[in-house]
């Protein structure tokens, strides 16, 4: 007869976890699951050993003695979850990381505070969310972590939300009497022998009874209920007594159902009381730095899967190739803060697999890989950086948000004017902090929720260059097809169901008619009528920016069209003042003492065996 091995005290710190049952039936019950756990700081910080299960020979001082040992199944997953772990004793050798839960160890380890002796170890896994790492068994990983809201805490991610019959959103939180409740755990040596688990979670034993493995505690037996929900059970009942328990989703895990429990009353949801400028500072009412481009709040954006990801971002030392900011002691890289370093509270943590560049792998990150974009990170007056990683800082493409600013655009156009606002904004070819926060601004105020816009990109129309001349003695200007414009030289529109307004009849009134509707569909306000003047001149201006647009509409069949200056000055034709209501021609003469008033030239180019181009360019 093999020889007992001693047993040791359960207090004892050691690298090994010894329990003894007190039942002599084969099962494991309540907490003691008996597997093994360490003291130890981190797996990797491990040496690998070999052991052994050992029971002993009589069954009534049944003792189980565990260490490490490879095993399948629920037990696999148990040893993995005590094995990467920190002890919650030796916490105050981690870095916390804001009052997120997480912290971070000196080997650049994540660990999640789940409210238990021990800190779980995280990673991110493929989908941005943290899970428990298992390196015994990585065809099964471990359970995925949510963070309690409001609380420095994590959990087992449950469902989710769910709604009652009458309508009530209702948190899904464990109840004291469902956490009390002991669970009928199976050997390791037993659970081996069952069948794997199949899509739902289920295994088999020989009699075709139903097991489950259940995060962290071990394998169980299971029976439905009258309810036909599956509940934990033993051998010895025919009427399940155990814990409802629930299956993960996309696991075959499964845990402890969670008691329903009313969600308190909350307020509504208004418009102040989302994510957003009003609940951090204000950049464009707070900020007193004296200019405008300094003035700045971020877009409203889509909720991030995992607003915590950031954190995984953090480096015990302080990068010296790269900016960085530091949040509690560790410091996170960021996007180079460029030329408003100074006059902005604003940082944006640069994500590890991507580093903002150029608009066109910018733009394609947006497309193909949002989550890889920066989270912004702020700081009001003296207090520690905040991050806002609820928020996508973009949540959608830039030639997507001019798109649906200015309904009108081709394509193509709005592509050119995306991408002429992100030179802008960065002053270069390669983007920084100070671009992102004046994109952000520019998006805002052309969506109507801001009053300021930034210098010179308030509007497409005031990104657009002045028309270059190809002959010295007359200012002759080229056209380009609009499926070849490169770079922002003009604006093509969509002619839509506007068109057939000209089409149909191509006269000179017509032609301002499909101008009229156009710019009204992108947000433009005309300010004249639609009586046609001799001119053929429509004077527009946007809501919320102080430019006011003067344009001259004509048709032309050739890539190029001259410009004459009139005998004139517009402003002080009477024949044009005439036609003009007062109103109009007081706004266009306070807007031209402020150096106000944009001057364009718009219509549509005919070419031979080429559908119509809509046009604007800049005359001045």
């Amino acid at each position: 007869m093999a020889k007992r091995p001693k047993t040791r005290n359960s207090k004892t710190e050691d690298s090994s976890t010894h329990l003894e049952s007190t039942r002599q039936t084969s099962s494991v019950t309540g907490d003691h699951s008996g597997l093994s756990g360490r003291s130890a700081l981190d797996l990797d910080q491990m040496p690998d050993t070999g052991a052994s299960t050992v029971l002993s020979d009589t069954a009534s001082r049944q003792t189980i003695v565990v260490t490490d040992i490879p095993v399948s199944g629920a037990s696999a997953i148990e040893v993995t979850s005590n094995v990467i772990s920190w002890p919650r004793h030796q916490i105050d050798q981690l870095f916390p990381i804001d009052d997120t839960g997480l912290f971070m160890s000196a080997e650049q380890k994540l660990y999640a505070d789940t409210g238990e002796e021990r800190l779980l170890r995280i990673e991110p896994n493929a989908k941005g969310k943290y899970q428990v790492p298992s390196r015994s068994t990585p065809d099964q990983p471990g359970p995925i972590l949510s963070k309690i809201p409001g609380e420095p805490r994590w959990r087992i991610e449950r469902q989710g939300l769910d709604t009652s019959a009458n309508g009530k959103t209702v948190f899904m939180q464990p109840s004291d009497a469902s956490a009390k409740q002991t669970l009928q755990v199976i050997l390791p040596v037993l659970a081996e022998k069952l069948t794997k688990a199949d899509a739902k979670g289920l295994r088999y034993d020989k009699l075709k009874r139903t097991y489950v493995d259940v995060v962290e505690e071990g394998t169980v037996l299971v029976r439905k209920n009258v309810e036909g929900e599956y509940q934990a059970s033993t051998a010895s009942e025919l009427t399940p007594s155990g814990p409802v328990l629930e299956s993960i989703a996309e696991m075959t895990l499964w845990q402890r159902k969670p008691q329903r429990t009313a969600s308190p009353k909350r307020p509504p949801v208004t418009q102040d009381a989302r994510p957003g400028p009003s609940k951090r500072p204000r950049l464009d009412d707070e900020i007193e730095t004296g200019g405008t481009e300094a003035n700045i709040a971020p877009v409203t954006a889509t909720t991030t899967p995992n607003p915590y990801l950031w954190a995984s971002w953090g480096k015990i030392t302080k990068p010296d190739a790269v900016e960085s900011i530091q949040i509690g002691q560790l410091h996170y890289p960021i996007v180079p803060q460029g030329p408003m370093a100074d006059k902005l509270p604003l940082a944006f943590i640069q994500h590890p697999q991507f580093a903002p560049s150029r608009f066109e792998a910018f733009e394609r990150m947006l497309h193909e890989a949002p989550e890889l974009q920066p989270v912004l990170a702020y700081r009001s007056g003296q207090a520690p950086q905040k991050v806002l990683g609820t928020r996508h800082v973009f949540e959608k493409p830039l030639t997507q948000y001019v798109a649906d600013s200015f309904k009108g655009f081709t394509d193509q156009t709005s592509r050119v004017v995306a991408k002429r606002l992100f030179e802008l904004s960065s002053d270069a070819e390669e983007i920084n902090g100070s671009g992102l926060a004046r994109m952000m601004q520019t998006f805002r105020h052309w969506e109507g929720k801001s009053m300021r816009g930034l210098p010179g990109a308030g509007d497409p129309l005031d990104m657009l260059p002045v028309t270059p001349s190809s002959d010295v003695s007359r200012r002759i200007v080229s056209l380009l097809p609009a499926e070849s414009v490169k770079i922002l030289q003009q604006l093509n529109f969509n002619p839509s169901y506007h068109g057939m307004i000209y089409a149909n009849d191509q006269t000179a009134t017509n032609l301002k008619k499909l101008f009229v509707n156009i710019l009204n569909d992108s947000g433009y306000d005309t300010l004249t009528p639609e009586a046609v003047t001799h001119r053929n001149t429509v004077v527009f201006k946007r809501p919320n920016h102080p430019k006011v647009y003067f344009m001259k509409l004509g048709r032309t069949v050739t890539d190029d069209i001259e410009i004459r200056t009139p005998l004139i000055p517009e402003l002080e034709d009477p024949l044009l003042i005439k036609q003009m209501s007062a109103n109009t021609h007081q706004t266009l003469v306070a807007a031209n003492a402020r150096n106000d008033v944009v001057w364009l030239i718009g219509g549509i180019q005919h070419l031979p065996e080429r559908s119509p181009s809509i046009f604007i360019i800049r005359d001045r």
